[in-house]
C-alpha cells in the first residue's frame, strides 16, 4: 500500500471505505461467540458501535473484551456495550430491545444472528423443542424487528435489518426439520419486512451460510457419531470461515448494498448451486 498525500484524492476515497459503518449503531443477537462476535467485530472495524445481545451473560463478557481487545491492537477505541436476553422469552424481548436502543441513543443497524439447531429425525421430534428452535430462529427475529423497525420509522432513521438464514432454508434435508422450516421462514419474513419497510427507507435483507467453522457446526459434526461429512459436496472442498460470513454481512448493513432489499444472500461455497448431487 502506497504512502498517501494530503491532498490525494484515492486516499481519501480509500480511507472511506475503511469505515463503511462510522457512526452506525448496531445491535448483534447471538453474539457471544462464533458468528456473532465475528460480525461485531467486524461492525468495530469499520467505525460502528455495537451491542452484544445473548443470553449467556459471562461468554458474553468475554466477546466484549475480546473485542475491545482486538480494537486495541488495531489502534482503535471499541464502542462496545452488551445486553442479556433470553430470546425464547418474549417477556424479555422488549425490555432487551428498549435497553439496546438506549444504549446509543438509537439503532441503525440490526443483526438477528441467534439460532439454535439439533439434529434429531422428524418422527422423534418432541413439539418443545420444535416450539423452542420456532421460537429462538423465527418468532424471536419476528418480534425484535418489529419492536426495532417502529422505533426506526418514529425516530426517521434510514435503517438496515440484516437476518440469519441458512442454505437449509432454500432446500430440504435429513434430521433438521424444524430447523429447516426456521430457516425457510426467516426467508420469505425477510422478503416480507422488505416490501412492508421500504417506504421508510429501510432495507431488509439475509445472508444464507452453508457450512461455516463455527462451534455450533463442530458440535453438530460430533454430535453425527463421524457420519457427517460437511464438505464432501461443496465444490470449494472447505468450510467457510466466520471472516467470510461477517464481510457478507457487513456489505448489506453497509450503504454499498444501497439498492439492494428483499434478498438472500447465499454464502455456502457453491453447495447449493451442485443441487444434483445434494
Amino acid at each position: 500500500m502506497r504512502d498517501c498525500l494530503l491532498d490525494d484524492p484515492y486516499c481519501n476515497r480509500r480511507e472511506a471505505f475503511n469505515v463503511r459503518l462510522q457512526g452506525k449503531r448496531a445491535l448483534i443477537t447471538g453474539s457471544a461467540r462464533g458468528i456473532g462476535q465475528g460480525i461485531a467485530d467486524k461492525f468495530v472495524q469499520e467505525g460502528a458501535s455495537v451491542v452484544l445481545l445473548d443470553y449467556r451473560a459471562d461468554q458474553l463478557e468475554v466477546s466484549a473484551d475480546t473485542i475491545r481487545r482486538l480494537a486495541l491492537e488495531r489502534g482503535q477505541v471499541a464502542q462496545v456495550a452488551t445486553v442479556v436476553c433470553d430470546l425464547s422469552v418474549p417477556e424479555q424481548v422488549d425490555n432487551a430491545a428498549q435497553s439496546a436502543w438506549d444504549c446509543w441513543a438509537g439503532i441503525d443497524i440490526l443483526v438477528n444472528n441467534a439460532g439454535i439447531a439439533t439434529r434429531e429425525p422428524f418422527v422423534d421430534i418432541p413439539l418443545s423443542r420444535w416450539q423452542q428452535v420456532i421460537n429462538i430462529n423465527l418468532n424471536a427475529m419476528f418480534q425484535l424487528s418489529q419492536w426495532v423497525a417502529k422505533k426506526m420509522i418514529a425516530s426517521a432513521v434510514k435503517g438496515s435489518i440484516v437476518n440469519m438464514a441458512s442454505k437449509n432454508g432454500l432446500a430440504g434435508s435429513a434430521v433438521l426439520a424444524h430447523y429447516n422450516a426456521s430457516k425457510g421462514g426467516v426467508v420469505l419474513l425477510t422478503q416480507s419486512m422488505a416490501v412492508d419497510l421500504a417506504g421508510n427507507g429501510i432495507r431488509v435483507n439475509a445472508v444464507a451460510p452453508g457450512f461455516i467453522d463455527t462451534p455450533l457446526d463442530r458440535e453438530l459434526k460430533e454430535k453425527s457419531d463421524g457420519l457427517l461429512t460437511l464438505t464432501e459436496r461443496t465444490p470449494m472442498r472447505r468450510l467457510g470461515t466466520i471472516e467470510e460470513v461477517a464481510n457478507t454481512f457487513l456489505f448489506l448493513a453497509s450503504d454499498e448494498a444501497s439498492y439492494i432489499t428483499g434478498t438472500t444472500l447465499v454464502v455456502d461455497g457453491g453447495h447449493l448451486a451442485n443441487a444434483s448431487d445434494l
